[in-house]
């Protein structure tokens, strides 16, 4: 019997069949490793000859794989337990990655395949969540903008010219009622004409009293034939209403009337009606930021103050107005209890001639005058802006307004103690409190002669040069069919005759 080794140095040798136990038992530990980790059979290369067949089992392996991996708690099925949807999966898998090999690519394994078709997926959704927010929004541009002005939307990349007049110019009639619902909807509450000449960029506003007495027809709202101004677009409307159900031609109808009318006092061709509602004034103003003006308190009291809309600032004060306080300013008439505001319409109608320069003046300053801007502004207006401006003329107006320049922007007003003019002063017509013309009820040739004479850009006209006209024909009344015809383009005609013969044939001067 062979003696156990003493140690040495603390070391005791190791049995030697302990430890081949130990090796054998590591040998087999390892031998069941390996037999666990056994790896695939080597793949073999394709050839054109048999590469459709070794890509499908190259996928197959792939496939099972990659189920085999992605969770080792659940038993790995055979094709023929798989189910239809993975069996879908793996056909169009093969279908990818023959084409994928085909073009010298790398085939994709089970999860890069997913991972794609889910990017593929999320990528269609947010372009279809696009398209339809696009859609909405074109739905809604090209409904406000049909509302809004006439013509096909496409008609925006055209630049047609302003109609305008044989002086030159184009008149804008613009007034303003409360929104749908409100009540008196259908009463214009601001009436307000611009003469504008295209070529100078020269224009000249004129303020029509809501209460001036004018004749319109108006058989199935009031049953009457005349009345107050602010009334004669709801007369439109609402004969129209009677006899058809079109929304749209009714609001034609009612801009119409009342452009009639003003056409009649003003002895101007309005060529465009824009009806607007007050929320627009306090939308633009408050998207500019607000506007700057200077307070004028027209009858010489230190302040003014208004009941009604509570307003209430210092003469030759200096304020910066946002959208509701330049409306309750616009709409400032001097109500029973107020002071400042003895001119009651009168004095509004300054006022919002003043806010129309400064709102003007602020746009143009701010840079908002381009195309887009303006489309974009009307866009945001929506349902409040009603015109018969043609979609065709956008282009020229926005041309106009970056050309704008406020000081070419001249009030012409109706009555100016200060410059001698009272062409329009308060009676009672039915016991009701009206505006008249000076020279009488529906007497307008002075308001005629006087606009005219401002808005005509001869020098001639201007300087008030006195004109004879004599009849040098055998037509009878020509002279005074002349003298008619010029004193309604602001000339001044201080006397008709006849001449000492009859044979001209041209006219001289």
């Amino acid at each position: 019997m062979k003696k156990d080794q003493a140690s040495i140095d603390g070391f005791v040798p190791r049995n030697r069949a302990s430890a081949s136990a130990k090796k054998v038992d590591s040998i087999e530990v390892n031998k069941a490793k390996t037999t666990k980790r056994r790896a695939a059979p080597a793949k073999k290369i394709a050839t054109p000859a048999n590469e459709d067949e070794n890509l499908e089992k190259m996928l197959e392996n792939l496939e099972v794989d990659d189920l085999q991996n992605n969770d080792q708690n659940t038993p790995r099925r055979t094709p023929k337990e798989q189910s239809k949807k993975e069996k879908k999966l793996t056909k169009k898998l093969q279908k990818r990655n023959q084409k994928r090999v085909k073009k010298g690519k790398k085939p994709l394994n089970i999860h890069q395949f997913k991972r794609r078709r889910n990017f593929k997926r999320f990528f269609l959704l947010i372009l279809m969540a696009l398209l339809i927010a696009l859609g909405y929004y074109g739905y809604k541009t090209w409904n406000n903008f049909d509302k809004a002005f006439s013509g096909n939307i496409l008609d925006v990349l055209k630049k047609d010219k302003l109609k305008e007049d044989s002086l030159g110019r184009t008149n804008i009639l613009v007034f303003g009622t409360s929104p749908a619902g409100w009540d008196g909807e259908d009463l214009a509450d601001s009436i307000m004409v611009i003469s504008l000449n295209q070529e100078t960029g020269e224009a000249y506003t004129m303020s029509l009293p809501r209460d001036l007495w004018v004749a319109h027809t108006c058989t199935n709202w009031l049953g009457t034939t005349a009345g107050k101004l602010n009334e004669s677009y709801g007369c439109g409307k609402m004969d129209a209403l009677a006899i058809s159900d079109d929304a749209a031609a009714a609001e034609t109808a009612g801009q119409q009337e009342i452009a009639k009318a003003a056409e009649t006092v003003l002895g101007l061709e309005i060529h465009y009606n824009v009806h607007v509602n007050w929320q627009v004034l306090t939308q633009i103003v408050d998207s500019i930021g607000g506007i700057d003006l200077t307070i004028e308190v027209y009858d010489g009291s230190d302040e003014m103050y208004d009941v009604a809309t509570n307003v209430r600032y210092k003469n030759g004060e200096q304020v910066h107005l946002n959208g509701e306080q330049a409306l309750a300013l616009s709409r400032a008439r001097g109500s029973h209890g107020g002071y400042g505001l003895s001119g009651g319409n009168f004095d509004r109608e300054k006022n919002q001639q003043k806010i129309l320069k400064a709102t003007a003046d602020k746009i143009k300053s701010s840079g908002l005058t381009s195309f887009n801007s303006i489309m974009g502004m009307m866009e945001a207006l929506g349902d409040n802006v009603q015109t018969n401006i043609q979609s065709s003329e956008l282009q020229t107006i926005a041309d106009l307004a970056q050309k704008f320049d406020a000081s070419k922007i001249k009030p012409l007003p109706f009555t100016d103690s200060e410059n001698n003019i009272n062409l329009m002063t308060t009676g009672n017509v039915g016991g009701a409190s009206v505006v008249v013309p000076t020279a009488g009820t529906f007497s307008y040739s002075d308001i005629q002669a006087y606009v005219a004479k401002n808005t005509n850009s001869s020098d001639v006209a201007k300087e008030e040069a006195k004109i004879v006209i004599l009849n040098g024909t055998q037509i009878s009344g020509l002279a005074a069919e002349q003298e008619i015809k010029l004193a309604s383009e602001g000339y001044t005609i201080t006397a008709t005759d006849t001449a000492p013969t009859q044979d001209y044939t041209k006219t001289k001067i």
